[in-house]
């Protein structure tokens, strides 16, 4: 029986049981985690608040040799969000964010990159709730990026010639940017505001990307929802089990 301490965002938890809880974390030691909370739903348990959604903790886990589920043992918080989660739009969209995690990734798998990048969006909330939006857009650009699904925003995916400022750029349905000639006008256009909040997204951490993006018209912000809303649609094959306000008007 191994014994693994390391820090991890809640995700997702169930009932499970008369006092126990199912918890879906995200760790950085082994990627995203399912575990049993024993007598967590007890008046004097051991875990106390540390298992509310979108809490960062310091977590110890026993595991066994083909045991989906591991035993947590204890969990210490290191930061709360409690005053998120009274929000309906702000919970809705950690939600969101924390369903797309559990989709896109394996099991025990350590994503240090990706571990950061969702702590780092979840900070970004925690100053402004109100642009929650905004971090959705960026941590689904990253999410997809990181995952491997994120097509090449600089570059053709068929003729391999950098995009100019004024070319015509196409996502067709296998998920590739194509230039106008090689795309022949097919696909879904994005336009050059896309292609700039796109390449934004690269260069800057949540906080900076979403001061940039108030300049940002509330159209460019739509036409970005509904570019994410077609990767993660066309990767999962299907629509995620929530959307955030910008995909769901710009798709619907």
């Amino acid at each position: 029986m191994a014994t693994i301490e390391t820090e991890a965002l809640v995700l997702r938890t169930y009932n499970f049981g008369e006092a126990d809880k199912i918890v879906v974390v995200l760790t950085h030691a082994a990627g995203v985690v399912r575990g049993v909370a024993n007598g967590c739903r007890k008046l004097k348990s051991r875990f106390g608040a540390a298992l509310e959604p979108f809490t960062l903790i310091k977590l110890t886990w026993y595991e066994k040799e083909n045991k989906e589920l591991v035993s947590l043992r204890q969990a210490e918080i290191i930061k709360s969000h409690f005053d998120l989660l009274s929000q309906a739009e702000t919970l809705t969209g950690l939600a969101y964010m924390g369903d797309l995690v559990i989709e896109f990734s394996p099991p025990h798998e350590a994503n240090d990159n990706l571990f950061r990048m969702v702590k780092a969006c979840l900070e970004a909330v925690d100053q402004a709730p109100a642009d929650i939006q905004l971090v959705l857009r960026y941590f689904e650009i990253w999410l997809l990026k990181l995952q491997g699904y994120l097509p090449d925003i600089r570059r053709c995916g068929e003729c391999h010639q950098e995009f100019s400022d004024t070319s015509g750029i196409f996502l067709n349905l296998d998920l590739v940017l194509r230039c106008r000639r090689c795309g022949q006008g097919q696909g879904s256009a994005v336009s050059r505001k896309v292609q700039i909040q796109l390449r934004a997204t690269q260069k800057v951490a949540p906080q900076v990307f979403v001061q940039a993006s108030h300049e940002v018209s509330e159209t460019v912000r739509r036409d970005l929802g509904a570019f994410t809303q077609q990767l993660i649609g066309r990767v999962l094959e299907k629509q995620p089990r929530l959307r955030s306000t910008f995909q769901s008007s710009a798709v619907s």
